[in-house]
């Protein structure tokens, strides 16, 4: 008897110090600190928050290959949807471009569900402009502001966690293609020109996000569309 009191106190102890540690960690999060002197501003998931700080992720990439300043803000695992999402990331300021991806992770808890259908166009129609991506892409076009729309790179052949989402990410990069073509300050870079299924190297093990040469191949493919097409 003792012994199971021994353990039910030692298993209340852990979560006690487990739910302690959630909180300090929720607590002591600090966003990412944006430079509002920087030439482009990175908004987005953890595709772009990957290698952050090491200098070898694609924003950092970028700001090497395009000789223009990055302020990069993007956060690890956020989404489109909800009132805390990537358009939250975004304040106005004088930036030549604004490069943004997501929608990932609103659509990989429902991926496998009839759910996910719905939650594709939530974020963006079939006809790309209506949905909360439309909605944030072309308010940030208004300001005079070029914008660079970046479709996922595709599932590695090796799959991954995102396996099950793929039919829905091709959908999700048609319509953003299609919101690209109606607005002339948008452009969409397809990430599938920097990495192919097949290049094992260019994925990082989790299979979902860019190893370091997966992140100079994304970051030299944006970098050489801003520079052909700065104004």
């Amino acid at each position: 008897m003792r012994s199971v009191e021994t353990l039910m106190k030692a298993v209340r102890f852990w979560i006690t110090f487990w739910m302690i540690g959630l909180s300090i960690a929720a607590c002591s999060f600090v966003p990412p600190r944006m430079d509002r002197s920087a030439d482009i501003l990175v908004v987005g998931d953890s595709v772009f928050a990957w290698h952050r700080g090491t200098g070898r992720g694609i924003p950092a990439v970028l700001e090497q290959a395009s000789g223009m300043t990055v302020s990069n803000v993007a956060v690890n695992g956020a989404r489109f949807l909800g009132p805390q999402g990537i358009p939250s990331q975004y304040a106005d300021g004088d930036w030549d471009w604004v490069v943004v991806d997501g929608g990932g992770n609103d659509l990989r808890p429902s991926c496998r569900s009839p759910n996910g259908q719905r939650v594709l166009d939530a974020l963006i129609s079939s006809d790309g402009r209506g949905g909360v991506i439309p909605a944030f892409v072309n308010r940030v076009a208004m300001q005079g502001t070029q914008v660079i729309v970046f479709g996922y790179y595709p599932i590695s052949d090796r799959g991954g966690p995102f396996l099950p989402c793929r039919a829905l990410l091709d959908e999700l990069a048609v319509r953003q293609a299609l919101l690209a073509g109606t607005n002339p300050d948008v452009i969409f870079v397809d990430g599938g020109r920097g990495i192919g299924p097949s290049d094992a190297a260019a994925y990082a093990p989790d299979l979902v996000h860019p190893s370091p040469r997966g992140a100079a191949l994304v970051g030299q493919l944006i970098s050489t569309v801003i520079v052909r097409n700065n104004r």
